[in-house]
């Protein structure tokens, strides 16, 4: 009984570790989609309520650009160009994508059992799939007043690195992402 005690211990302070703390705020209203002239856009969306309080957090060239949760997403304007699109949790997911202005882009963030924590990854969605998705999730906005940090950039070089070195290994690997155009 003693050991069963422990591990649901030990389990829960892992569990309340990983919820971190949360820099979004639940909006009820949802805003319609549009293209933007001089931005794309980046819809980021987590499918399922699989650990629903584990937050990631994601960031655009290791700029903070908000948070996920169970069944949720949010949406931001990316400048025109290629940048690495990071969800970090146990390990740092990593996306290369070149946005165009007036586009749209979906991302499904995944989640997945890691050794402590949550582990991410993500994928790409068409818009169909997305707009499926958004009908039940929960859409966040960032908390003014508790923006969240910023990646250090030892790790930001890194997860970029690394992502760039099994897209050359193995093309297949990162071939959605990599050939994604949005909408």
């Amino acid at each position: 009984m003693k050991v069963v005690r422990t591990i649901l211990v030990v389990a829960g302070c892992l569990l309340f570790a990983s919820c971190g703390e949360m820099y979004m705020l639940k909006q009820d209203a949802k805003p319609e989609i549009k293209p933007s002239q001089t931005m794309a856009k980046l819809v980021i969306i987590r499918t399922t309520s699989f650990g629903f309080a584990v937050k990631i957090d994601n960031f655009v060239d290791g700029k903070f650009i908000g948070q996920t949760q169970g069944k949720s997403y949010f949406i931001t304007e990316i400048e025109p160009g290629t940048h690495y699109i990071i969800g970090a949790s146990e390990n740092n997911a990593c996306a290369r994508l070149s946005f165009e202005a007036g586009k749209i882009y979906y991302l499904m963030q995944a989640i997945y059992p890691g050794v402590m924590f949550a582990r991410t990854g993500f994928g790409t969605m068409t818009p169909e799939e997305a707009d499926k998705e958004i009908k039940e999730a929960k859409y966040f906005i960032i908390d003014p007043a508790k923006k969240g940090k910023d990646m250090d950039a030892e790790s930001y070089k890194k997860t970029c690195a690394d992502f760039d070195k099994e897209a050359k290994e193995d093309p297949d690997r990162h071939k959605d992402v990599l050939n994604y155009k949005g909408y």
